[in-house]
């Protein structure tokens, strides 16, 4: 009995220890890519603030996850335009635009309701010779949760490549068309 005891009182440190660093782990996580695309910031913008006819050419989720089944409220695109999910994989989960601007991009928010998680999105536009460099960047709480606070150190490798896909897409579309 002696040896389970050692053994339960060591879980019960390793716990302790797991849940009093994630309090010195940061409350916020930030993933950010960008990529400079052959067109003007108006052209990106139409594929950009509309979640009915654009997120769905070039968005990597969109494709990653098929099973989701969308539908809008709002207005087609601009501040307002909202779209909603439900999906087995990846939760249920809705989309706002907060801020729209043809010359400076979108802000949008994200709930994804099974994580109990919003987050704040923005796609910016920087005008560049020739072109427009993307940013896209997604800032998200943890809260006090210490799995979300460990999570939260790695979103930018959960994500980042489907970012990186996105955004190449974006940039074949908007230089096609």
């Amino acid at each position: 009995m002696n040896f389970f005891m050692r053994l339960l009182f060591g879980l019960v440190l390793i716990v302790a220890a797991l849940v009093g660093i994630s309090f010195l782990l940061p409350s916020e996580w930030k993933v950010e890519r960008s990529i400079t695309i052959n067109a003007s910031p108006e052209k990106v913008y139409s594929l950009v603030a509309n979640f009915n006819t654009g997120w769905p050419q070039w968005s990597a989720f969109d494709a990653a996850y098929s099973d989701s089944v969308y539908s809008s409220s709002g207005p087609e695109s601009g501040v307002g335009a909202t779209r909603a999910w439900t999906s087995a994989t990846m939760g249920d989960g809705s989309q706002t635009i907060v801020k729209a601007d043809p010359k400076e991009g979108i802000e949008f928010d994200l709930t994804m309701h099974k994580y109990d998680a919003t987050l704040r999105g923005q796609i910016l536009f920087t005008p560049v010779e020739g072109g427009t460099l993307v940013r896209w960047i997604d800032v998200g709480q943890t809260g006090n949760n210490p799995i979300s606070r460990w999570m939260g150190l790695f979103m930018d490798r959960m994500m980042g490549g489907m970012f990186e896909q996105s955004l190449q897409n974006l940039k074949n579309l908007a230089e096609s068309a």
